[in-house]
């Protein structure tokens, strides 16, 4: 079933990983895509390697905040999102670039809005823009509320209250 290449080894055929990889329970999977995406993040963070970020949030958003506990991780998990939000914002894929920024915001700490102030605005501004884009009114009115309610100065809630009026 596995075979020796170089210095590891690989499954014989794409059916035996993937009967293998459904033997595993949900926690385990969920466990072992975060341990996977944590290390591309890492990899993408110290390389500035932008096409790798993608792979990475790919593999963290197979998982949810709950079973992570470290602040650290959250916060790079958080960070990674955001950046290949970015990224997909710079491509014109604004759905995309949506959804990074959304669970980027689900990955950040109850007390965001005072702990980290700048990326917390900078985050949900983008995640406005991105559903201002796309047309979702829905999800623009709940991101540009928390903005409005969270923001500390009028030039904080002014990007928002731009979307909002068109």
């Amino acid at each position: 079933f596995l075979e020796k290449v170089d210095l590891g080894y690989r499954f014989s055929h794409d059916r035996v990983q993937e009967a293998a990889y459904n033997m595993l329970n949900s926690q385990d999977r969920a466990k072992r895509h975060l341990k996977y995406g944590l290390a591309l993040c890492m990899r993408a963070t110290l390389d500035d390697n932008n096409g790798m970020i993608f792979t990475a949030v790919g593999q963290v958003n197979r998982t949810g905040p709950e079973i992570i506990y470290s602040a650290e991780e959250k916060s790079l998990i958080s960070a990674s999102n955001f950046r290949a939000g970015r990224k997909a914002m710079g491509l014109s894929d604004f759905g995309s670039a949506l959804k990074f920024f959304e669970r980027g915001i689900d990955f950040l700490h109850n007390d965001h809005w005072d702990d980290d102030y700048e990326f917390s605005l900078e985050i949900f501004d983008c995640a406005a823009k991105c559903a201002y884009a796309i047309g979702d009114h829905e999800k623009l009115k709940l991101l540009s509320n928390q903005i409005l309610v969270s923001a500390r100065s009028f030039e904080g809630k002014l990007n928002v209250l731009c979307y909002t009026i068109n």
